[in-house]
């Protein structure tokens, strides 16, 4: 796994020439985006870069399950600045409304494009990766997850009280993710410097399902200067 260590303007910088590389190698890559967890300066940097997504196909990550996956604060809406500078070929969403039964439908229909080119992830501060939660299965496709209460609380005040914040999302699964051919993953700040040493350091296990990236060929593990000073990686 390699690290690239750097300041916010920095790692944008560089996750944004690993997407352009991918894309320069195949412009009609599918490419996953976990949009929870991942600093809106990745987005607004790839919005902002010359890289032409007109041939790529875009699969989000994980959203809300219900109504919570289709209004204002739903995940999907972060995608709007990229999406409206990139129009890319097509763009999917796992099913807000699918159940246990159908939810790897969607592992169905990026295996139908060609599989995962490239999987960009936010590294949450315990260790989670979309809406894997700590005590994710390694085995996992496409599936509902239950949010975790801390992941609850921390989106509370977009949905108003803690009682009517989603207890569900859908997530691409670790297995999905690893199917993948390259994975980039993102980290800033020392809120998540302890995941991200055990993500990098530590064995694979499910209570950090970042840490089973590891088993991965080709991993790009991109953090920030803070991390280092305070962690001194």
């Amino acid at each position: 796994m390699k690290t690239i260590i750097g300041t916010k303007a920095d790692v944008a910088k560089e996750l944004t020439a690993q997407v352009a590389a991918v894309l320069a190698s195949k412009p009609e890559a599918n490419i996953a985006i976990s949009a929870v967890d991942l600093p809106a300066e990745v987005l607004d940097a790839l919005a902002a870069s010359d890289i032409a997504f007109d041939r790529a196909t875009l699969f989000q990550a994980c959203e809300y399950c219900g109504a919570a996956g289709k209004g204002a604060h739903a995940v999907g809406a972060a995608f709007s600045p990229l999406t409206a500078a990139k129009p890319f070929a097509a763009v999917h969403a796992p099913d807000p409304d699918a159940d246990a039964e159908h939810a790897a439908d969607y592992d169905a229909a990026i295996q139908a494009a060609g599989g995962l080119d490239l999987v960009i992830l936010g590294l949450g501060e315990r260790g989670h990766v979309a809406f894997n939660e700590p005590g994710a299965g390694f085995g996992e496709k496409t599936h509902i997850a239950k949010l975790a209460e801390v992941t609850r609380e921390g989106i509370a005040a977009d949905f108003g009280t803690l009682e009517q914040t989603p207890e569900h999302g859908i997530t691409i699964g670790i297995h999905t993710i690893l199917g993948a051919k390259k994975i980039l993953l993102v980290g800033f700040g020392a809120r998540c410097a302890k995941a991200a040493n055990a993500t990098l350091t530590g064995r694979p296990e499910t209570f950090i399902p970042a840490s089973f990236l590891q088993l991965h060929t080709d991993v790009e593990k991109v953090k920030d200067k803070l991390q280092k000073i305070q962690k001194n990686f």
